[in-house]
């Protein structure tokens, strides 16, 4: 079982079969998340699906004892929208309310929280475009509902795509505060070639929200709200595939996943970092096996299972057991071997310096009183990188003193910087002094 404070670790499952259920048992997780569509389960208003029900009722069953099982609910009937597309949103925010305080009437001894909808940020599962006000009125209208049906049972904002910190931004600033218990993301990115510890920050130097580590935005964005509510992790994976990407923005650019030995090394370095945030209460592979072109399960389609298969059954049993740093968040350091701090110089100013950072250097800027005099990148993200320059324009600046400032970037963008004074003297009295001085000596 996973140490306190840790997350507890979970796996999404489709359906109730030997592969499926075994795997549940084998790994010893005890949460496991699944899909319930709304149009199927309730074809006619009022009438719910009596087949359907019990289907579920027998998977509930034949899962170990314990298992605590989150529903996402999707889906809108046609009669509630008039529309053939199964994603349109609900017409009428009470209707879906209705619907999913009714299931948590009915499975109280198995489901332990409701995922309200799914990536409704995203465009294929909130058709038209994501509407964080919708959604919010979505929220107000099923999180009472739920609790009345169902006091004990969580409710959980809808998985965000990747770690949509702007969009639940919008949802607060829309009136969601108080209709949700967690928020939910989703960090199976596809294409995701990167380690859990490496990240991209934006032009606002905030972690880009692919970024595996930008669930830390998201609770930055809940604290300003003042809420202080746990993030649920309910979709977390790497696919194993030699393929290249054949999606997103980065179809036909770049590889579209993993071996199966960094699929299991990302699985541990995941959970690593998630166990030293307490406030992601629960993290779910998805899914438990391959289906599809979707190839991040833990198990192949054919039934043999993948080395993050055991990976996952060892932190379900021993917990986090890594202690290596999870990401760097300090820039490189940088080394000025020319100029000293309080030189005097006259004419070219001989510049030298290098940067060094095991997550890589991005680049190295030189400025003077804050305006830029050169970058020096590193297009491979070299771990030293080097500039040096006789900079002509130190000629040019003011006699005077000067502020002369070093920035280095490392793959991340974090930044470091440092800065010395230069003291732009006029040749003559640079002459005069080192005179003074020769008499001296």
């Amino acid at each position: 079982m996973a140490g306190a404070g840790a997350a507890e670790a979970g796996l999404n499952i489709s359906d109730a079969s030997p592969t499926q259920l075994g795997g549940v048992t084998g790994t010893g997780v005890h949460w496991v998340r699944m899909f319930l569509s709304w149009r199927a389960m309730e074809p006619a208003r009022g009438q719910l699906n009596a087949a359907d029900l019990a289907g579920y009722e027998q998977i509930f069953r034949a899962l170990p004892a314990g298992t605590r099982v989150i529903l996402d609910v999707v889906d809108t009937p046609a009669w509630e929208t008039g529309s053939a597309d199964e994603l349109a949103p609900p017409a009428a925010p009470r209707d879906y309310a209705a619907f999913v305080a009714a299931l948590a009437r009915r499975f109280p001894q198995w489901v332990r929280a409701y995922e309200i909808w799914n990536e409704e940020d995203a465009s294929r599962w909130w058709p038209g475009g994501p509407d964080p006000a919708a959604y919010a009125r979505l929220l107000q209208a099923t999180y009472p509902a739920v609790k009345a049906a169902d006091p004990s049972a969580t409710v959980l904002l809808g998985g965000l795509t990747g770690n949509d910190f702007p969009f639940l931004e919008d949802v607060y600033s829309a009136g969601g505060k108080g209709y949700f218990d967690a928020v939910s993301v989703h960090t199976d990115t596809a294409c995701n070639i990167l380690s859990p510890y490496e990240y991209l920050r934006g032009s606002d130097n905030r972690m880009i929200p692919d970024s595996f580590l930008a669930y830390r935005e998201v609770h930055a964005v809940m604290l300003a709200n003042g809420d202080d509510k746990p993030i649920w992790m309910t979709e977390l994976s790497w696919r194993t595939t030699s393929a290249v990407c054949s999606e997103g923005m980065w179809a036909g650019q770049k590889a579209g996943g993993v071996s199966d030995g960094q699929q299991a090394a990302y699985l541990r370095q995941a959970y690593h970092c998630l166990a030293q945030d307490p406030y992601v209460q629960v993290a779910l592979w998805f899914p438990l096996q391959d289906v599809g072109a979707v190839t991040s399960g833990l198990i192949r389609a054919n039934g043999s299972r993948k080395p993050s298969y055991e990976a996952m059954r060892e932190y379900d049993r021993h917990g986090d057991t890594l202690q290596e740093e999870c990401g760097v968040f300090t820039g490189p350091a940088i080394s000025i071997a020319s100029p000293s701090d309080r030189v005097s110089y006259s004419g070219p100013l001989p510049i030298r310096v290098s940067a060094h950072s095991h997550a890589g250097v991005f680049r190295i800027t030189l400025k003077v009183d804050g305006r830029l005099i050169r970058n020096y990148d590193g297009k491979t993200y070299p771990d030293v990188l080097s500039g040096r320059i006789d900079w002509q324009g130190a000629k040019h600046i003011p006699f005077g003193r000067h502020t002369l400032t070093f920035l280095a970037y490392d793959r991340m963008r974090n930044v470091s910087r440092r800065s010395i004074t230069i003291i732009h003297v006029h040749p003559k009295h640079r002459r005069h002094r080192h005179h003074r001085a020769g008499g001296h000596g």
